[in-house]
């Protein structure tokens, strides 16, 4: 699928209220995306969503109900790359971020990826708004053994957020 076909789907999905920003890397290179309900990340956004409501209800048209919206750093897949390619590739794009941040001016911030993205926001002007474990969270990328971390902390963080239900 071209990266618009991605973006246009990510889009779709976009509240006109952003409130809850989850940031990411960038989809996957294999194919898989959060919005089409069949990444890791989408699995364990869904489980960590479904335990701390206590029923299965995450979906991504309740995500986008709830205000929430995943954007990712770059468009296209940088989980193909080297370390320093992918090192690079994320600060190039930190400046789109921080607009996007001041354009949507959401309450809550829900970093998906600590490597190389948490240094980079940290440096950034992004900190200069948001407070670490209160309007921010740093949380791993739910793979590599990390599902559950990801999944604990993302309840957590959930934990500040008043979320209505439909």
């Amino acid at each position: 699928m071209p990266n618009n076909a991605y973006e246009n789907l990510r889009n779709h999905h976009k509240p006109d209220n952003v409130e809850v920003l989850f940031v990411g890397e960038s989809r996957p290179q294999g194919g898989t995306f959060f919005y089409q309900g069949d990444s890791a990340l989408y699995r364990e956004t869904k489980k960590a969503f479904d335990e701390f409501f206590k029923e299965d209800i995450f979906t991504v048209n309740r995500f986008k109900n709830w205000n929430c919206w995943l954007y990712d750093i770059s468009e296209n897949p940088v989980n193909g790359l080297g370390d320093h390619e992918r090192k690079a590739e994320i600060h190039l794009n930190i400046p789109k971020l921080i607009d996007t941040i001041e354009t949507l001016n959401p309450k809550t911030i829900i970093v998906c990826k600590k490597k190389f993205v948490e240094p980079e926001i940290r440096n950034s002007s992004i900190m200069d708004n948001y407070c670490e474990s209160e309007s921010i969270f740093f949380l791993p990328f739910p793979g590599q053994g990390n599902q559950r971390k990801y999944r604990e902390s993302l309840v957590k963080a959930l934990g500040g957020i008043s979320f209505c239900l439909d």
